[in-house]
């Protein structure tokens, strides 16, 4: 008995061992070792002085302008589009985006429980970020609860029916 306790005590103190070696290491110095953006202080450099304005909207700009030392970098241009329209699993909604490298056009349309289609068609660029039109298609349906008196428990689900497996 006492080799058993032993050897429990031993493969507890090897085990926090090693566990404790496996500690998160932080990343490079920014990430993927990419020049810093200017004006903003890496790890390696400190941050600016209180009296002056650190990095970050200034106020006398508009909210979602860029800013005097944005500069933008035109993306790849894409086009794609799906669709899933499952019925055994009431999965019925779908995706198309195009885009020229600067302006992203979109839509998207999901079935909601309640029968109706949400559809979103967004557009996103670098000046003014994401703007989306969300509107709905169909009306909405609520499925009739258990009748009177059916209410209880009888194995199969109840009066309504249950979830279907």
């Amino acid at each position: 008995m006492l080799s058993f306790k032993f050897s429990v005590l031993l493969m507890a103190i090897i085990g926090t061992t090693f566990a404790q070696s496996n500690s998160y290491l932080p990343p490079k110095q920014n990430g993927y070792d990419y020049p810093a953006p200017p004006g903003r202080p890496s790890p390696g450099r400190p941050a600016p002085p209180p009296g002056r304005p650190g990095p970050g909207p200034s106020p006398s700009r508009p909210r979602g302008e860029p800013g005097p030392n944005d500069v933008h970098e035109p993306g790849m241009p894409f086009d794609f589009q799906y669709a899933v329209n499952d019925q055994p699993s009431s999965n019925d909604f779908s995706h198309k985006a195009n885009s020229n490298g600067d302006i992203t056009t979109g839509e998207y349309r999901v079935q909601m429980p309640d029968g109706r289609t949400q559809v979103v068609k967004y557009t996103a660029d670098w000046k003014t970020g994401y703007h989306a039109d969300v509107s709905y298609e169909g009306e909405a349906q609520y499925p009739q609860g258990p009748s009177a008196g059916g209410g209880g428990r009888t194995g199969t689900g109840g009066a309504g029916g249950g979830y279907k497996y």
